[in-house]
């Protein structure tokens, strides 16, 4: 179903929806109720089918899942289809800004095993975009996976924390900000008490720095930043000794 090609599920009626249809009326209940929320009978009914009928597109909720993951994945880069920047590094950071962009508006993501990947021609083509994001830094194709596969997990670690942080800010029971405000007095006094001075006194300046314990977007910016610089010293370190060879040659 993902390509349009081979054999259509066999159950039910013909179909009376478009497979394109089908995908983003999926994909719209997965941003509204999540993975959990996500079902053949909910599908039925956003498109107007008898829940059987859905068998038609999708054989079972794994299969679905796979067709809403690979629909988030086909939105990626479809401005300018490639990867944005100038150069490889600019293009790198895109990956870990798009890919954050997609994590924080498709947050169920963060709950789908791709252990085994879909391979549907969304997430093939993002990957190969994102693969293409390290032409011409001569890095061999083991490296470059490597490296885009580090820069989409740096995004996803973030995305997590940035999840937890909004459950946290908007807990009906205790918001974020009233928990540190009710336990300052506490706070202070283990700081007071804590033999750990290096502990106080980092926490301290994050804290003041980031007016909160920690920030999503810091982690996302900072492990980029790293990735980057550790690719040029590897991109570096091979023109090295390119010339050298050249010298010598």
């Amino acid at each position: 179903m993902l390509w349009g090609v081979g054999d259509r599920a066999t159950r039910g009626p013909r179909p009376s929806r478009t497979a394109a249809e089908v995908a983003d009326a999926a994909l719209a209940l997965a941003d509204a109720h999540g993975l959990d929320g996500l079902s053949m009978r909910r599908l039925a009914q956003s498109l107007g089918l008898g829940t059987m009928s859905v068998y038609t597109y999708v054989q079972n909720k794994d299969d679905l899942v796979d067709l809403v993951v690979d629909r988030a994945y086909a939105a990626m880069y479809r401005a300018s289809h490639e990867v944005p920047g100038a150069t490889w590094q600019e293009r790198l950071r895109a990956v870990g800004h798009e890919n954050w962009t997609l994590l924080t508006e498709h947050p169920w993501l963060l709950d789908v095993d791709l252990a085994r990947p879909v391979l549907g021609p969304g997430e093939t083509r993002k990957y190969d975009l994102e693969l293409g994001a390290l032409d011409g830094t001569g890095l061999d194709d083991v490296t470059v996976d490597a490296t885009v596969t580090l820069v989409v997990s740096t995004a996803a670690s973030a995305a997590r924390r940035y999840r937890e942080a909004e459950r946290l800010r908007s807990d009906a029971e205790q918001p974020d900000d009233a928990w540190w405000t009710e336990n300052e007095d506490v706070l202070v006094a283990i700081g007071e008490l804590s033999p750990y001075e290096r502990a106080a006194r980092v926490g301290a300046a994050v804290g003041e720095a980031q007016a909160a314990a920690w920030s999503a977007t810091t982690d996302l910016e900072f492990g980029i930043d790293r990735v980057v610089a550790g690719v040029a010293a590897m991109v570096d370190a091979r023109a090295d000794v390119q010339a050298r060879a050249s010298r010598t040659s």
